[in-house]
């Protein structure tokens, strides 16, 4: 019995030791499968970690973007309203000069009957005069309210003109800061290389 005993055990022996090579190879090639699922997970983690990085970068370039092309359309309006604010002033400047002259001309008009009516006392030449100095109290109100037209338009240039300006110095504000970022990141890059 003995020997049978022994017989099996020295049998049982290679397949016993085959056996424990096998586990210990599992064991190791779990272990490396397990560092390389753990290296592949920091790959992936900093892959994620550069593309959230770069994403944000994209983003504030693309609200950069947005901020600068916003800040050109304000001063394109702002530059057309003063542009039209400026026409329009001056159409108001030409009507004003019209009702100047016309006014100069009644009161000259109006000068002449006066002068007529001293050496004539003539009932019709009278409602002449009187005529007159109603067609001059109009142009005068009229003239009047251009003038305050003018005033206005005159307001509203010196606002349009300063919008433009604030535009601007936003927009010179806004590349200003895009030039920093720009500078900073490309630094932030060469850092890296080195």
């Amino acid at each position: 019995m003995k020997t049978k005993l022994i017989l099996t055990a020295l049998a049982l022996l290679p397949i016993l030791a085959t056996a424990q090579y096998n586990m210990n190879t599992v064991n190791r090639s779990m272990q490396m499968q397990q560092q390389q699922a753990r290296n592949m997970n920091q790959q992936m983690n900093n892959m994620n970690q550069k593309w959230a990085s770069d994403r944000q970068a994209y983003m504030q370039q693309q609200q950069m973007r947005n901020m600068m092309s916003h800040s050109l359309n304000k001063i394109e309006i702002a530059e057309n309203k003063l542009s039209k604010e400026e026409r329009n002033r001056k159409k108001l400047e030409e009507k004003a000069e019209k009702f100047n002259t016309d006014l100069k001309t009644k009161q000259d008009e109006l000068a002449i009957l006066e002068n007529k009516s001293k050496n004539i006392n003539d009932l019709e030449l009278q409602k002449s005069i009187e005529k007159i100095k109603k067609e001059v109290s109009k142009v005068e109100e009229k003239l009047d309210a251009k003038n305050n037209e003018i005033e206005t338009s005159s307001n509203k240039i010196q606002q349009y003109k300063n919008e433009v300006e604030a535009s601007k110095l936003e927009k010179e504000k806004l590349e200003k800061k895009n030039e920093e970022e720009r500078r900073l990141k490309k630094e932030a890059k060469e850092l890296k290389k080195k």
